[in-house]
């Protein structure tokens, strides 16, 4: 768009899309609500048309009626292991991946169970006060990648695991 940069972080942003054909989130990252759904018209933060145009399974302990939301995005509420979501989730992308989102406890959970392949973090420079330790309890996980980290004009971090060939799965 007019008024824009290029830089590294398009190139980044560019791989978020190609190749995925279902993904899976964690309740929070689909919406501010806890506990029993209170609101079922509640549709997560996108507006009518969610950028991921995939089957997404939201992970929650309080499942829900899925939905169809327009460009192909189906939530799923799934109350599953991370085995059994990626198993699910596997089945409806087919022959593509499937893409792991937030929020930190869910990537630390699949982190954890040895299901990552490849992982780009993006760190931002602002200070939130708060918020979930992404690396909380996976020491040694580095062994398991190779891991490159650039940094943007933009003051953006990112960082890139990409499971090692003789690494255990």
């Amino acid at each position: 768009m007019t008024g824009g940069v290029t830089n590294a972080d398009d190139g980044f942003a560019g791989q978020w899309i190609p190749g995925v054909g279902a993904d899976i989130m964690g309740r929070n990252m689909f919406g501010p609500q806890r506990g029993p759904w209170k609101d079922l018209s509640w549709k997560g933060w996108w507006g009518d048309v969610p950028p991921y145009h995939t089957p997404v399974f939201v992970l929650t302990h309080h499942p829900r009626p899925s939905f169809e939301m327009e460009g192909g995005t189906t939530f799923h509420f799934i109350d599953a292991s991370v085995h059994d979501a990626l198993a699910r989730a596997k089945e409806a992308a087919g022959d593509l991946d499937v893409r792991i989102g937030g929020g930190p406890n869910t990537i630390r959970q699949f982190l954890a169970a040895n299901l990552i392949d490849y992982l780009h973090v993006a760190i931002v420079p602002i200070i939130l006060g708060r918020g979930e330790r992404l690396w909380e309890g996976l020491e040694g996980l580095e062994d398991n990648f190779d891991i490159e980290s650039v940094t943007t004009p933009s003051g953006v971090t990112h960082l890139v695991c990409n499971r090692r060939a003789t690494s255990p799965r």
